[in-house]
């Protein structure tokens, strides 16, 4: 039998008494998950004509995920690629679109490099996390270049609970692991503050699965963050965000020169709202963005590259009833590159993009009605228009239905437009940016106290750009489904999502192959119960096979299995531990790079209610 199928019916096996344990349990209410990332206005996911995953600061720690990889794998569609564990590097795809293809933001300001166009998840801590929240489908013509596939949001720390509370956990795990957060929330009548420090250190594991090196590849991480605002009336409001990340990184290599990777990731943000009377809304927002990466060998400094992104955003809505809403918005982004050994070697260094878009939230009788339109000015390749439009109607609480069609686009990167020619090619400062058109078919509902939703969609992406030489010649057709299943039950929690899609080249000596490092099926169940001080539950993650750059040979299929429990001492005193990947399942997400087999975890957490 199917290595993925094996693993998982195991897991299965696992998770099988938590489910009889469920059977005698009493329904009860459910707050809903509410997002701003499909709309940009709060919504009821279950409202939103988009599939929506929300996952809170409850989840991050109950479900004890070790890394923000580890968290987005758990979404429907979602899949990773990954050099070698913890810090190394990793891309994330949404229904089978590469990495470049997903827009990454960070309390509300973009967060990618501009001369690759990725984003450093690996770099990330778990600990400064408040709130991920992720939309599928296309979403150009809200947020501009990259939402191609999908748009992730990621919130950092912020404090809700009144008073001055002191938090902090302390983790230690495999490959000499060491993981520490303390932070301080502070709610007061009209203020609020959260200030969050991290660190974490590891050994690492060896990286690379062929015999380059047989050391272990070790990586730190060191982080704060800070949240804080101040509500002047009812009417104006001032909030700014802070984020800065630094750390080290090694990475394995043939050479003997034993290089490794310094880090600075950091996210500034100030933001103003006001409520001009009861028809508009009205909010500004200036950021700032760095990533800067050094990298060295045995020798000393080799290389620079660091690039910035200036933004400012204005947007307004005008709520004219609850049932009509007009958001009427402007962003401009100003990317710049610098650094030596790199950068220097680009004939361009920056350029600047204005947006301008508006979007139609309506709802007459059972009909809900999206439609946005969006116009891009940017300094290297000109005007470009987006659109989205879509439908949906409630038949009852039970099933819910949509249809949407939207178009998309990718800037390309400085890498793709300036990098120096050489004898494999180079960059081309004459590309056109990359386009999508998306059609989406959507059901959700909810029976017995079961929320489901199920989602089809079809993905025709042209003018792709293939390097080296950097040009506009690609074609993929992606199509799939999603099914998710989920349920709250007295004291247990279950949920289940299945991925089906098919990831096609459409051009070059690929077509009618799979694009490769996608699978083309994604399994995920999880499942926890509480009962007295005691919190059990388990999750099952498997994943077909994948092809690897060379589009013949490929990766297997895999599963994992994890089991985790706590134990709440006190109200605010807990006791976690996690066994990961309990079966040792050995597999890899990209070719010749290893990941982690059975890993084990505990650790200490303490926030004062």
């Amino acid at each position: 039998m199917n290595q993925m199928y094996t693993t998982a019916l195991g897991g299965l096996l696992v998770l099988s008494p938590l489910s009889m344990a469920m059977a005698a349990e009493k329904s009860v209410f459910q707050l809903p998950k509410i997002n701003v990332v499909a709309n940009l206005v709060e919504q009821n996911n279950a409202d939103t004509l988009a599939a929506v995953t929300v996952i809170d600061r409850e989840e991050i720690e109950r479900k004890q995920f070790n890394s923000l990889q580890d968290l987005l794998r758990t979404v429907p569609g979602v899949t990773f690629t990954n050099n070698g564990g913890l810090g190394k590097v990793t891309s994330v795809s949404i229904r089978g679109t590469n990495s470049k293809h997903v827009l990454v933001l960070v309390d509300g300001l973009r967060w990618n490099a501009a001369t690759a166009g990725s984003s450093s998840f690996e770099f990330l801590p778990i600990e400064q996390i408040e709130r991920v929240e992720v939309v599928k489908g296309p979403r150009s013509s809200l947020y501009g270049s990259e939402a191609i596939g999908g748009v992730i949001q990621i919130f950092t720390r912020k404090g809700t609970q009144e008073g001055i509370k002191p938090f902090a956990s302390l983790t230690y795990g495999s490959h000499e692991t060491y993981k520490a957060n303390a932070g301080l929330n502070i709610k007061n009548n009209k203020n609020w503050a959260n200030l969050s420090v991290a660190g974490m250190k590891t050994q690492g594991l060896d990286a690379t699965a062929a015999p380059v090196e047989t050391d272990k590849d070790g990586y730190e991480n060191y982080s704060v963050s800070l949240n804080a605002g101040h509500q002047f009336n009812d009417q104006l409001s001032v909030d700014m965000n802070a984020l800065h990340i630094e750390g080290e990184t090694e990475i394995d290599n043939t050479g003997g020169q034993e290089p490794y990777t310094k880090l600075i990731e950091s996210v500034y943000g100030v933001g103003l709202n006001y409520q001009a009377n009861h028809l508009w809304n009205t909010k500004l927002k200036v950021g700032y963005s760095q990533d800067k990466q050094e990298g060295y060998i045995k020798t000393g400094l080799d290389n620079v590259y660091e690039t910035q992104k200036e933004t400012i955003s204005w947007l307004n809505t005008l709520a004219f009833n609850e049932n009509h809403n007009l958001i009427l918005g402007t962003d401009y982004l100003k990317d710049k590159i610098s650094g030596i050994n790199g950068p220097s070697l680009f004939d361009k260094k920056s350029r600047d993009n204005f947006g301008y878009f508006a979007q139609y939230l309506g709802n007459i009788n059972n009909f809900d009605i999206e439609a946005a339109l969006r116009l891009d000015d940017n300094e290297q390749y000109g005007n470009h228009t987006t659109g989205n439009l879509a439908l949906g109607y409630q038949f009852n609480e039970a099933l819910k239905t949509y249809v949407s069609y939207g178009t998309a686009f990718r800037a390309p990167t400085f890498n793709e437009l300036y990098y120096p020619q050489d004898e494999w090619g180079g960059g081309n400062p004459n590309l056109n940016p990359e386009e999508s058109e998306n059609i989406e078919l959507g059901f959700k509902g909810n029976i017995g106290n079961v929320n489901w939703a199920l989602n089809g969609f079809r993905n025709d992406i042209d003018q792709m750009i293939v390097r080296w030489p950097a040009i506009n010649v690609d074609k993929a057709l992606i199509k799939g489904i999603e099914v998710e299943l989920g349920q709250a039950i007295g004291q247990f929690d279950w949920n289940i999502n299945y991925t089906y899609q098919e990831p096609e080249n459409r051009s070059g000596d690929n077509k009618g192959k799979q694009i490769t490092n996608i699978p083309q099926q994604i399994l995920n169940l999880s499942a926890d119960y509480n009962f007295d001080k005691w919190i059990v539950g388990g999750a099952v993650h498997a994943e077909d096979k994948r092809y690897s750059a060379d589009n013949k040979s490929y990766m297997g299929s895999f599963a994992t299995a994890d089991v985790r429990l706590t134990y709440q001492a006190t109200p605010e005193l807990s006791v976690q531990a996690k066994l990961a990947n309990m079966f040792d399942k050995e597999y890899q997400t990209t070719q010749g790079y290893n990941q982690d087999g059975r890993t084990a975890w505990v650790t200490l957490r303490y926030a004062m209610k």
